[in-house]
C-alpha cells in the first residue's frame, strides 16, 4: 500500500523575508521516514535557483518537488529523470547574463526556465513567466506537461518558443495555456519569431485541451515529426498559422490527427501543411476533422498573404478532411496544391476550395462551399465532386484532368469546361443566372451529361464548341430562356431522351440550335416551348450531318 507522506525537518530563514515552502512529496511503501526539504522563498526577487535546484537534485525517482504559493525568481532549472515538479505559485525567470535572439541557426536558447536532456518519466505542472523558453526538452521520453500556464515576453522582437521539443518521444501537453512569446504582429507582410509550441524531429506527441494564443509566430509548429495528435485546443490571435506542419528532407512525417480544435484570428492559415518539395509527395496519413476556423488571415482588419480556413495542403497525400467549419477567413477555405488522395467530406465553408498545380486524386463529397476554383494549368488524375452544395464553380481554360466527375451536386452559376480528359456530369442540379448560360463546353475528349436538372435564366443552358468531342446528353431535364442546347460544330454529339423546355420570349431561339453539325444524333427527345407557339424546335445552320429518330414536338 502506498502513502503520501510530508515530513518537515529543516527550515532556512532570511530576516524580514516572507517564507513560502518548496517541498518534496514522496510516495513510499517501505514505511521508512521521508525527508521534506523547505527552501527559502522571498519577496525581494532574490535568486532562488540554487535552493530549488538542490531540492530537485536531492529528490529520488518518483518524487514530486512542490513549489509553494507566491513568486519565485529563478534562472534555469535542470530536470532529472523520474523527478516531477509542481508549482503552486509563479516561477519568474531572471534575465540571463547574455541576451540571444531566435534565428534559423539558433532556434533554442541556452537559458530556458526548465531544461531536460536524455531523460524520461517526468511530469510538470507549472505557472511561469519566462524570458526564454519555459521548457526545453532534448531527446526525452514519456514527459507530461499539464495544468500549466506559461507567459512569455510580449516585448521581445525575436522570441524563442514557449515549449521547445527536439528529438523527443511520448510527450503530452494538456490543459495548459501558452501565450505572449514574441511581439504581436502589426504588419500584413511581416511577422516576428515567437511560437507557442515548437516541435522538431519528434514522435508520439499529444497536444490536448490547451489554449495557445497571442504568440508572435505560429501557435504550434512541427518539423520532421510523426505520430501526432492535436485535439480540442483553442489556438487564436497568433502572428502566423494556428497549426503549421513543415517537412524535412527524409519524408518521415506521417500519422497526424488534428480534430476538434478552434482556430480563430490567427494572422495566417488555420492549418498550414506545406511540403515545399512538391516533386516528392509525402504520405501523411492525416485526419483533419471537426475543427472550427474563423477570421484567420487578417492583421488589424487588413488581409495578409495567407489565411485558409480549413487547411492549406501542399505536396502531401492520403489526407481526410471531414466535418470542419470555416467562416470569414481571408483565403480559400481549403487550398490543395500538388497533392494526391485527398478526400474532403462534410465540410462547411463560406469561401472557396481551390485546386492548383499537378494533383492525383481529389474527392470532394457532401460539402457546403461558397465555391470551387480551379486555377489555370491545374492537372489531376481524377477530380470527383459528389453530393456537394457549391455556389460557384470556376474551371478555367488549359486544365487537364483524366477524369472530372460531378455527381449528385447542387450547383449554381456557369460551369466552363475547357480541358483534356473525360467529363462525367450525372444527377446534378444546376441553376444559372449568368448570360453565359449554365454549361459551356469548349474542349473535352469525352463527356457524359446524364440525368441532370439544368436551368439557365439568362442564356443558353448548354453550349458546346467546335473542339469538344464525343459528348452524350442523355435523360436530362433542361430549361432555358434561350436555346436549351447550342452545338457549334462539335464532333459526335448525341442528344438522347432529354426533356427540353425553352422560351420564345426573347427572340427566335429554339430548343436545339446546331451550326455546321458534325455527326449530330437526335433521338427520343421531348420539346416544350414556353411563350409564343411555334412548330420549329430545331434550327440547323451551315453544312453537316444530322440523324434524327423519334423526336416529339410538344407545345
Amino acid at each position: 500500500m502506498f502513502y503520501n507522506i510530508l515530513l518537515s525537518i529543516k527550515l532556512l530563514v532570511f530576516s524580514n523575508i516572507p517564507v513560502k515552502s518548496a517541498q518534496i512529496r514522496r510516495t513510499v511503501s517501505d514505511g521508512n521516514p521521508v525527508k521534506q526539504y523547505i527552501a527559502v522563498v522571498n519577496a525581494k526577487k532574490l535568486d532562488e535557483t540554487a535552493d530549488i535546484q538542490a531540492l530537485i537534485d536531492r529528490a529520488k525517482i518518483g518524487d514530486t518537488v512542490i513549489i509553494g504559493k507566491g513568486d519565485h525568481y529563478v534562472r534555469t532549472l535542470y530536470l532529472r529523470e523520474g523527478i516531477h515538479i509542481e508549482s503552486r505559485g509563479w516561477l519568474k525567470q531572471l534575465p540571463s547574463d547574455s541576451m540571444v535572439n531566435f534565428s534559423i541557426e539558433k532556434q533554442y536558447s541556452s537559458y530556458p526556465l526548465l531544461y531536460g536532456k536524455n531523460l524520461k518519466d517526468v511530469s510538470l505542472s507549472l505557472k511561469a513567466e519566462t524570458r526564454n523558453e519555459a521548457i526545453h526538452l532534448d531527446s526525452c521520453e514519456n514527459v507530461k506537461v499539464e495544468n500549466s500556464y506559461f507567459k512569455g515576453d510580449f516585448t521581445k522582437v525575436k522570441s524563442f518558443a514557449g515549449i521547445y521539443l527536439l528529438a523527443c518521444r511520448g510527450v503530452r501537453i494538456e490543459n495548459s495555456k501558452i501565450a505572449n512569446y514574441g511581439v504581436p504582429r502589426e504588419d500584413t507582410h511581416h511577422y516576428q519569431p515567437g511560437t507557442g509550441i515548437r516541435i522538431q524531429s519528434c514522435q508520439n506527441i499529444q497536444i490536448r485541451d490547451n489554449e495557445i494564443f497571442k504568440n508572435g509566430e505560429n501557435g504550434v509548429f512541427f518539423h520532421a515529426s510523426k505520430d501526432v495528435e492535436l485535439v480540442n485546443n483553442r489556438i487564436h490571435h497568433n502572428g502566423m498559422s494556428g497549426i503549421q506542419i513543415a517537412f524535412g528532407s527524409a519524408g518521415v512525417e506521417r500519422n497526424y490527427k488534428i480534430v476538434e480544435n478552434r482556430l480563430e484570428e490567427n494572422a495566417a492559415d488555420g492549418i498550414d501543411i506545406n511540403n515545399m518539395n512538391e516533386r516528392r509527395l509525402v504520405d501523411l496519413n492525416a485526419h483533419i476533422a471537426r475543427n472550427f476556423s474563423k477570421a484567420n488571415g487578417w492583421v488589424n482588419g487588413k488581409k495578409t498573404p495567407d489565411g485558409s480556413g480549413i487547411a492549406t495542403l501542399v505536396g502531401v497525400s492520403n489526407v481526410m478532411v471531414s466535418d470542419n467549419k470555416s467562416l470569414n477567413n481571408n483565403r480559400p477555405a481549403l487550398y490543395i496544391r500538388s497533392c494526391d488522395r485527398i478526400q474532403a467530406q462534410g465540410n462547411e465553408a463560406d469561401d472557396f476550395a481551390e485546386l492548383v498545380g499537378k494533383n492525383g486524386q481529389v474527392h470532394l463529397k457532401e460539402n457546403q462551399l461558397g465555391g470551387l476554383r480551379v486555377l489555370a494549368g491545374m492537372q489531376a488524375e481524377k477530380l470527383m465532386l459528389q453530393s456537394n452544395t457549391i455556389r460557384d464553380i470556376s474551371f478555367p481554360s488549359s486544365i487537364s484532368v483524366d477524369s472530372l466527375i460531378l455527381q449528385e451536386n447542387r450547383l449554381h452559376g456557369n460551369i466552363h469546361i475547357n480541358m483534356n480528359g473525360l467529363l462525367a456530369f450525372r444527377k446534378n442540379t444546376l441553376s444559372s443566372k449568368s448570360p453565359r448560360g449554365a454549361i459551356s463546353i469548349w474542349k473535352v475528349d469525352q463527356a457524359y451529361l446524364e440525368d441532370n436538372d439544368i436551368k439557365a435564366s439568362d442564356g443558353n443552358a448548354i453550349s458546346i464548341y467546335k473542339e469538344a468531342n464525343s459528348i452524350l446528353l442523355n435523360k436530362n431535364d433542361i430549361s432555358a430562356t434561350k436555346a436549351c442546347i447550342e452545338d457549334l460544330g462539335s464532333k459526335k454529339l448525341k442528344i438522347v431522351g432529354n426533356r427540353l423546355n425553352y422560351s420564345k420570349l426573347k427572340g427566335s431561339e429554339d430548343a436545339i440550335v446546331a451550326i455546321d453539325p458534325h455527326v449530330l444524333e437526335l433521338q427520343s427527345n421531348e420539346y416544350y416551348a414556353r411563350g409564343k407557339r411555334t412548330d420549329r424546335s430545331i434550327r440547323l445552320k451551315g453544312s453537316g450531318s444530322v440523324y434524327a429518330d423519334g423526336e416529339k414536338l410538344i407545345f
